[in-house]
């Protein structure tokens, strides 16, 4: 296939941009910038939130109470726009570090530079709709939402969608800026031994009664909850039990399964409809957070229910931007990128200021510096890592691929293409670039990509010529 059959879309990963990497003459990063300026349209995550320096900081940064606080100068548009980057699915875990009028100021921004955006807005409507962006070969809808449940092990329950969570106001008042989140929870999976100690437990502690309240409207508002109403949510029957405001099953053995909010997934399908008759492609990203695919690299169900369901309803490309590589899935002829590394850009050590809440929460005091800040949280990871025996939240690998997603004249999705990137010399100061064809790097990352697809049935091959993996859709 020539490029000049069909629409070519590039999907790069996640930046975070305070300092300017136009500076930067590698030729793998010039061969890269060549290659996202060609794509028809190249997608990016911004991992971030662009502002001016007088917004205050969001209680948690990255959707967490000690991650980094993303703060991103409004030179990171130009920029993008310097790469080749071209669209950004905006809905992510950092772009409310500095809550809602942070967001309005990463909305001002993007429009002043000329950069179509999706996933974040002035009110819940805004934030969901998609945005367009015309090319040669068609017009491209884009639609992107950020997930909001329990994280890793699903030990605990996510908290009060503070500072991401966009309303509707009406015309009273004014609506609130946020993320279009995809909220999903959790259901624990016990024996009937544990089943029946939660039920003991719950009854001795009286909690029936407040939960028979909660499932009326009665007490609703003395805590926020983080379900869209606890009127009728907390229902339990002979096998399904809430404790904590957790959901527990009974069954056979110990384990999990996630379930996403329904009434996010009846927006989200409602402005894939709509898309579908504007646009000839449609694109839904979903920034994922929750890492951990388990052993056998597959995603958590609330993924794949939703991604499904979004094609389904109309979109032809589902991809998961949370900056954890997994494989790619052919679903019902439409293209499923479960999982995207790396990107450009994107390192802490361009993170020049930490809040001094932040340190305190890290039990540093003020004097502190950031490189103090980022030293102890590493060796506060490694120690965590050692003692409970859990697998780091996320990679240090430095090489990944971006991938491309190439369609005929007909808007029919024919390839994937995994374009592998690096580091120069495996560090994480410099900027990524293109690998060099056949070389060492290259085959590990094309056999790495490709063992990510095996629980997809899917996998990449290396044309003769091409100095990139395919992978066909059928």
């Amino acid at each position: 296939m020539s490029e000049g059959d069909g629409m070519n879309l590039l999907f790069t990963g996640s930046s975070f941009i305070a300092h300017p990497l136009s500076v930067f003459r590698d030729e793998p990063f010039l061969k890269a910038i060549d290659l996202m300026k060609n794509a028809d349209v190249t997608f990016a995550n911004p991992e971030c939130c662009i502002i001016d320096g007088d917004e205050w900081p969001n209680y948690g940064s990255g959707m967490g109470w000690a991650g980094s606080y993303f703060a991103a100068p409004p030179m990171m548009v130009g920029e993008l726009k310097f790469m080749g980057i071209s669209a950004l699915y905006a809905a992510n875990n950092h772009v409310s570090d500095f809550g809602e009028r942070g967001i309005l100021s990463m909305m001002k921004h993007l429009r002043r530079g000329g950069m179509p955006f999706a996933g974040i807005g002035a009110s819940l409507a805004e934030a969901s709709e998609p945005t367009y962006i015309w090319t040669q070969h068609g017009r491209v809808a884009l639609m992107a939402m950020a997930d909001w449940g329990p994280r890793q092990n699903l030990d605990l329950g996510a908290p009060w969608p503070a500072g991401y969570m966009p309303s509707d106001e009406g015309p009273w008042y004014t609506s609130r800026p946020g993320v279009n989140l995809l909220r999903y929870d959790a259901a624990i999976h016990v024996d009937r031994e544990a089943f029946d100690q939660l039920q003991r437990i719950s009854h001795k502690l009286d909690w029936e009664r407040a939960k028979t309240a909660r499932r009326t409207g009665g007490s609703s508002s003395t805590m926020p909850v983080p379900w869209p109403t606890a009127i009728g949510w907390e229902k339990d029957t002979e096998t399904e039990f809430h404790f904590m405001g957790r959901h527990f099953i009974m069954g056979e053995e110990f384990g999990f399964s996630t379930y996403p909010y329904q009434e996010d997934l009846d927006r989200l399908y409602q402005q894939i409809r709509s898309a579908r008759r504007q646009a000839e492609v449609v694109v839904v990203a979903l920034h994922d957070q929750i890492h951990d695919p388990g052993k056998d690299l597959k995603t958590h169900d609330y993924i794949r229910t939703t991604a499904y369901g979004c094609i389904d309803a109309g979109a032809d490309i589902f991809i998961c931007n949370g900056g954890t590589a997994r494989g790619v899935e052919i679903y019902k002829g439409k293209v499923i990128l479960h999982g995207q590394g790396g990107g450009f850009g994107l390192s802490n050590m361009q993170v020049e200021h930490v809040p001094e809440s932040l340190l305190r929460r890290k039990g540093l005091g003020p004097e502190s510096t950031t490189a103090d800040f980022y030293g102890k949280r590493e060796s506060d990871h490694a120690r965590s890592e050692e003692a409970g025996g859990l697998p780091p939240i996320l990679t240090r690998d430095t090489e990944h691929v971006i991938q491309a997603v190439v369609f005929n004249q007909s808007f029919e999705a024919q390839e994937v293409r995994a374009y592998p990137i690096a580091r120069p010399g495996g560090t994480r100061e410099r900027v990524a670039g293109l690998v060099e064809p056949g070389s060492e790097v290259f085959n590990r990352a094309i056999q790495r990509a490709t063992d990510l697809c095996k629980p997809f049935g899917t996998g990449f091959e290396v044309p003769g010529a091409g100095g990139y993996g395919v992978l066909e859709v059928r």
